[in-house]
């Protein structure tokens, strides 16, 4: 197997900082009133003041994310694929009929193994939508099992990277976050003349993962899960998000950081 390769998520060609850094409460989603921050998790659209101002994208093929039912919908990374691209992208709820009507000839599933083929070097032409597996790799492993529909899918699968997801998983670094896979899905796809059109599906994950660098390089005393990979703070990277979280922690306010994977609340004051 080829060894992973790590990816520079700040040359990404999108930069999502200067919207998403403006929006400090949770909103009413229009459309369901639930309470939500940055998108909502039920509705698949940006809310509040950031409606018209989140990247929308088209994709060469179509998405079809297949969610286990028992995936909580606040920890999922693939809804920021449809916040993104809602035309070309669905979210389905695993059942024994999720599937049934897809014509499984023009469909390729995302999962791993030895028949699967490298997206890089295979004609994606005749590949009307790809499924991607929405869960934990027990979850996701029983539902190929159990999938009529799945099993007879051309399995495709993408050049082995290190993840920059901040949950950790009890597995090792080369296991993706959803998002991540969807993003390089697409990028391998694209070939040696890709230029950034897909960067977009990074746009909440970047901002996350560097608000999250951020936070931890302002306050080193502050240790990161001691499981996760080694020297996952980047201390000289973060340098923008360390000033940015010192300035909350100056303004004394009480803060609500809702990254969907990941809720933080801090009070930013003595004592913290």
């Amino acid at each position: 197997m080829a060894s992973p390769e790590t990816y520079d998520i700040h040359e990404l060609k999108v930069d999502p900082e200067p919207v998403l850094s403006k929006c400090t409460e949770r909103v009413a989603c229009e459309t369901c009133g639930k309470s939500v921050k940055y998108f909502c998790y039920y509705c698949y659209r940006a809310v509040g003041e950031l409606e018209g101002k989140v990247p929308q994208i088209r994709l060469p093929f179509k998405l079809d994310v297949v969610k286990h039912a028992k995936e909580l919908d606040g920890k999922s990374t693939a809804i920021h694929a449809k916040v993104v691209a809602p035309e070309d992208v669905e979210i389905i709820t695993y059942s024994d009929a999720c599937l049934d009507g897809v014509d499984v000839e023009r469909t390729a599933l995302l999962y791993p193994g030895p028949d699967a083929q490298d997206v890089g070097t295979m004609d994606m032409s005749r590949v009307e939508r790809v499924v991607v597996i929405d869960g934990t790799w027990s979850q996701a492993r029983a539902m190929v099992r159990d999938s009529a529909q799945l099993q007879r899918m051309q399995k495709v699968t993408i050049r082995p990277r290190r993840t920059r997801f901040w949950r950790y998983q009890n597995m090792d670094e080369q296991y993706l976050a959803t998002i991540e896979a969807i993003y390089f899905l697409y990028r391998d796809s694209a070939g040696s003349g890709y230029d950034g059109e897909y960067d977009a599906l990074m746009y909440f994950f970047k901002y996350f993962y560097t608000y999250i660098q951020g936070e931890y390089a302002a306050r080193p005393e502050r240790r990161f899960h001691s499981r996760h990979q080694a020297n996952y703070i980047d201390y000289s990277a973060a340098q923008g998000g360390a000033e940015r979280a010192a300035r909350q922690r100056d303004d004394r306010t009480r803060v609500n950081y809702d990254f969907g994977d990941l809720e933080l609340e801090r009070v930013f004051g003595d004592g913290d």
